[in-house]
């Protein structure tokens, strides 16, 4: 069989910036790497892995990036521990601390190798759109006052459930928590006024505010929304506290170090391109890298956070009401 000539380069890039060595044996084989994205197409996680992995392509500086979408996690997980190549790669999110620590039969985080975050995505504490006098400081002074009166939804998820608390615990308020099966629904009891605030995405709370449904209230991070630049964050409303979903990459725990490091390089140049920059500011989001060192001190500080306020929250009476 005759090997192309675009074949043969192809392999020798890949040897050029992945050496030889024991570990690396089935290096050279790796002419794509396979991201996993544990969401569905058009997720925001999908959307900003997307735009990540044309820019590295685009700049040709590794093997191509392919996205894949694994919506049954048991399989992304079995593909990222298969081998230690640096094929295979996992796009995350911190679900993967709440995750494990709503089910402790989840894998932990631990058993991956954190490579690089990338992008974090500031969220949006609104209120129904006929609210009276909607501030942050009047309904958290309302829910300090009666832990019934003020009512926001709450999906089946670790995570949603980890940033509702994130919000108690920040501004020592008990709401009136109703559950739903899926977070469109509690979306969707909220703007049909059954509920009083909401924790959104900036991109959704955009499109609500133009039209009068929702009201702002804060923005989560630490910085004002380029989206939302007139929304105050929560420490301008005086609550000293910030989250939002940050998203990266993993790899297989035994992955040697200085392929962690290459990977995230390429990660680190791209979150440089402006292009990139603008495309993630359409979703709401903006790029931010951190290497593997400090990607993997975040996940085990977050870890230890969440943990600690689970043990606040754990002594208070915290209401909740099936919908």
């Amino acid at each position: 069989m005759m090997i192309g000539r675009s074949t043969l380069l192809a392999v020798a890039l890949v040897c050029a910036i992945f050496p030889l060595g024991p570990a690396w044996a089935e290096a050279p084989k790796c002419i794509s790497i396979r991201l996993a994205v544990p969401y569905a197409v058009g997720s925001a996680t999908d959307k900003v892995m997307r735009a990540y992995a044309e820019t590295i392509n685009r700049r040709g500086s590794g093997p191509l990036i392919r996205v894949v979408n694994v919506t049954k996690k048991s399989v992304t997980w079995e593909g990222i521990w298969a081998k230690v190549d640096g094929c295979n790669l996992l796009a995350a999110t911190q679900s993967l601390i709440a995750e494990h620590l709503a089910n402790k039969r989840k894998p932990k985080w631990e058993r991956l190798k954190p490579i690089a975050m990338i992008a974090r995505t500031p969220l949006v504490v609104v209120a129904r759109g006929d609210m009276k006098d909607a501030t942050l400081a009047n309904v958290v002074e309302k829910a300090l006052e009666d832990p019934n009166s003020v009512g926001i939804g709450e999906s089946r998820s670790p995570l949603e459930r980890m940033m509702l608390m994130s919000l108690e615990d920040a501004t020592g308020a008990r709401f009136r928590i109703m559950t739903y099966n899926a977070g469109r629904e509690s979306y969707s009891a909220l703007l049909a006024g059954k509920l009083d605030i909401g924790i959104i995405s900036v991109t959704a709370a955009k499109r609500r505010l133009d039209q009068k449904e929702l009201q702002a209230l804060a923005v989560t991070t630490e910085e004002r929304s380029t989206m939302l630049p007139g929304v105050p964050t929560l420490r301008e409303e005086g609550i000293s506290g910030a989250f939002s979903v940050d998203r990266g990459i993993m790899g297989p725990k035994e992955l040697p170090e200085e392929l962690a490091t290459e990977i995230a390089g390429w990660f680190e140049k791209a979150s440089e391109v402006p292009e990139l920059e603008d495309r993630l500011a359409e979703y709401g989001t903006l790029p931010i890298f951190m290497g593997p060192d400090a990607y993997t001190r975040y996940f085990e500080n977050l870890t230890a956070d969440w943990l600690e306020m689970i043990r606040r929250a754990a002594g208070k009476q915290i209401r909740r009401q099936a919908s």
